[in-house]
């Protein structure tokens, strides 16, 4: 997992407003991509997320200034199973 994250807010503002948000599938199996853009408190804003070995694992990316954020997400849609060490497997 790597994470690198740093987010300036306005301390007075608490503003979360969602103006787009959509899902699509990709050409890989159980793979989608995940695109949202909102306005919050932000006044600068910038996620790096990369994760494996747990449930919805993927890169997920935002940016944002001025309170105007972009998220991309390319994500796994199975859960994992940290007992078995793989993912969950439904149709047993």
């Amino acid at each position: 997992m790597i994470n690198f994250f740093i987010r300036i807010r306005n301390p007075f503002s608490h503003k979360f407003v969602n103006l787009w948000s959509r899902t699509f599938k990709t050409l890989f199996k159980n793979k989608f991509i995940e695109l949202e853009f909102y306005r919050d408190s932000s006044l600068l804003a910038c996620t790096i997320d990369w994760t494996v070995r747990q449930s919805h694992a993927g890169l997920n990316l935002e940016l944002g200034i001025a309170g105007c954020c972009l998220n991309f997400t390319f994500y796994d849609s199975r859960h994992w199973n940290h007992a078995a060490g793989r993912y969950e497997l439904y149709n047993e």
